[in-house]
């Protein structure tokens, strides 16, 4: 264990004071994976909030049978930023994390994450490593076609997120209105509000590919990373024009 979770593992609550948010979409085949990835870190988290986005399948009753253990609220649907809005509101923990439905936090995930804000008081928001990997179910041919470049990575994804609830409220909900790029989208408005971030090395995401991943779904909404993106040199070009 390193140094860091070491020197703030004392100080951790049995239940940390976090609530994870998982959006869902017909993830009837995965999501009980991801629910046990969270019940089983240590420290448990003070809630975990599944959003059933107009599931058609088995998975709010999935998620119905983690008990008491997990609250499920069902909406008509509206995507995967509207879902993890909802969850938000919702939640009640001084720390915010998400976790889609179809991913997995490795044990530790957590703990890595809350040490980070228990000892660095100006951290408002950390990330750590990705791992990416295709869902063994999946024929050999398919997985040699859905291989990642990179099974490993650093990224700002918002399945490796723990950020401070003030901090989020402060840059604001994910954009319902973008189908996908919601997470760059408020990563750029997190940078550009002054959104004091930590990076660290150690893998707390796995990352499932499986062919019908929410980017692949919404292939024809691709403009949606376009329009994230134009928004953000627009908001950077009338923050230095209003400073000339």
């Amino acid at each position: 264990m390193d140094t860091v979770m070491e020197e703030s593992r004392a100080r951790m609550p049995a239940h940390a004071p976090v609530s994870v948010i998982v959006p869902c979409f017909n993830a009837a085949a995965y999501l009980g994976a991801a629910l046990e990835s969270i019940v089983t870190q240590d420290p448990t988290p003070a809630e975990i909030i599944v959003v059933d986005d107009g599931s058609s399948d088995a998975s709010a009753g999935i998620a119905q049978d983690f008990g008491r253990s997990v609250c499920v609220i069902r909406q008509a649907n509206a995507g995967i930023a509207a879902s993890r809005n909802r969850g938000v509101d919702a939640s009640t923990a001084t720390l915010l994390a998400f976790l889609d439905a179809d991913d997995l936090w490795p044990a530790g995930s957590l703990a890595r994450r809350i040490a980070v804000l228990a000892t660095r008081p100006d951290a408002e928001c950390v990330y750590g490593a990705i791992e990416q990997f295709v869902t063994p179910e999946l024929d050999a041919e398919a997985r040699t076609r859905l291989a990642p470049i990179a099974a490993t990575m650093p990224g700002r994804f918002a399945g490796s997120m723990l950020v401070r609830r003030a901090a989020f409220t402060r840059v604001g909900p994910f954009d319902a209105s973008l189908r996908i790029g919601e997470t760059l989208d408020w990563v750029a408005r997190a940078a550009e509000a002054g959104l004091v971030g930590v990076s660290i090395p150690e893998v707390v995401l796995r990352r499932r590919i499986h062919g019908a991943n929410t980017v692949m779904r919404e292939r024809q909404r691709q403009n949606d990373y376009i329009r994230a993106l134009h928004a953000s040199l627009l908001r950077r070009r009338a923050r230095i024009d209003g400073d000339d």
